[in-house]
């Protein structure tokens, strides 16, 4: 029993390296983790991982304050150079911490699922014919 529970808990450790966008998205959707996006405000604006945190570089360090070393941390930018490196200090800094390989652009191509961009405007669903739908 006691086995098991150590194998769990080895199991849910990060791997040092980028993820594959599947075993991110399982730990974004199992692990309580944070998802940090470090592309700028209009990539992240046009579909995101739900629930991650924009963030620039140059403002990260204020960020960590709200984040728990205790909870996985997964970084993503564009193409995963960027966060790769992010996700290293990160580990360093004594967070459980990684990349997605590939970034957003292989979150995307595996038709993985993203937050829609936000719109100003008030949904306008179907209408239906007559007086009440015009």
């Amino acid at each position: 029993m006691e086995e098991e529970k150590r194998q769990q808990a080895d199991d849910q450790k990060l791997e040092e390296g980028p993820l594959g966008v599947d075993r991110a998205r399982k730990v974004i959707a199992t692990e309580g983790s944070t998802a940090l996006d470090l592309r700028d405000q209009d990539d992240f604006a046009e579909g995101h991982i739900a629930g991650a945190v924009n963030v620039s570089e140059d403002e990260l360090d204020s960020h960590l304050e709200d984040v728990s070393k205790d909870d996985p941390v997964i970084v993503v930018c564009a193409d995963g150079d960027r966060s790769s490196d992010v996700a290293e200090n990160l580990r360093e800094q004594g967070y459980e911490a990684a990349s997605i390989k590939g970034g957003m652009r292989a979150w995307k191509k595996e038709d993985l699922p993203s937050q829609p961009p936000e719109s100003d405007q008030e949904y306008e669903g179907p209408r239906r014919p007559g007086p009440l739908g015009e």
